[in-house]
């Protein structure tokens, strides 16, 4: 669920340069755990999450590489299961969604952070209090985790909507934490992380023993970049916000990486 505060003016472009050198081209198959960001990684950035649009051609790619790697191919994303899977339909992948609080496993199970629900109400509560002194900012509600928009927003103190966001935090008692990512800040559990995830995985069929490979856009997957470097997998950091030892430009060269790997072309 998200909410509008104010209108928004237009997304101005980031600058880009490499963060690391072009990743070789690997043969996907089923000796590799693939793990993927979403937004960012395998789509475009919108101005808001509902305005993110998923083609065909990724679907097939996804439905691609988990015939592949034999059924080892994971989304983890910042995003809630539930909105992945509205997005990926008919696919039913394994997930991870906000940023490790909620995750399926590979036989359909899940599990979830257990969070209290008068601390998850009283954060809501307080958060939309503190949101109505902002104009053009955005407020998507995962349930369990809170991320603020400020994507195309102007006129606003960046520093005090994070101090507010940090407000919240310490209220919650250690509860929540605030993360950054691209144009957003996020109140998430902080017991939970997309590393965490990325682990409990790998400890797992049919990802345990496989060559993890894990790619992601900004500040939110450096926890899965610290997980897939101690199992010496292979990192791939995607845009200017986060570098790895493998770097890719955008979204469109992560499917063109992607289908290579799989001998599709690009």
């Amino acid at each position: 669920m998200g909410v509008i505060m104010g209108e928004s003016a237009s997304v101005a472009a980031a600058p880009l340069q490499a963060n690391g050198l072009a990743p070789p081209v690997n043969r996907i198959a089923d000796h590799c755990a693939l793990f993927l960001d979403f937004d960012g990684t395998l789509t475009n950035l919108a101005r808001r999450p509902d305005q993110v649009v998923v083609d065909g051609g990724l679907l097939y790619l996804l439905d691609d590489l988990y015939v592949a790697t034999a059924g080892a191919t994971a989304v983890i994303s910042g995003r809630s299961i539930e909105d992945l899977d509205a997005l990926l339909a008919p696919l039913r992948l394994p997930l991870a969604g906000i940023h490790g609080a909620q995750r399926r496993r590979a036989d359909g199970s899940i599990e979830k952070c257990a969070i209290p629900a008068t601390v998850v109400w009283q954060t809501r509560m307080g958060l939309r209090m503190r949101l109505r002194r902002y104009q053009g900012l955005y407020l998507e509600d995962k349930g369990t985790a809170f991320a603020v928009h400020f994507r195309g927003a102007k006129s606003f103190s960046l520093a005090r909507l994070r101090a507010d966001l940090e407000a919240l935090a310490l209220a919650s008692r250690g509860i929540f934490e605030v993360m950054e990512g691209a144009e957003v800040l996020e109140l998430r559990p902080r017991a939970c992380d997309k590393g965490e995830a990325l682990a409990s995985f790998m400890s797992e069929a049919p990802f345990a023993g496989r060559f993890p490979i894990f790619i992601g856009d900004d500040h939110t997957d450096r926890a899965g970049f610290a997980a897939v470097a101690r199992a010496n997998g292979l990192c791939i950091a995607v845009g200017p916000r986060v570098s790895a030892p493998c770097w890719l430009p955008d979204p469109a060269a992560v499917r063109g990486w992607l289908r290579a790997g799989l001998g599709l072309g690009t």
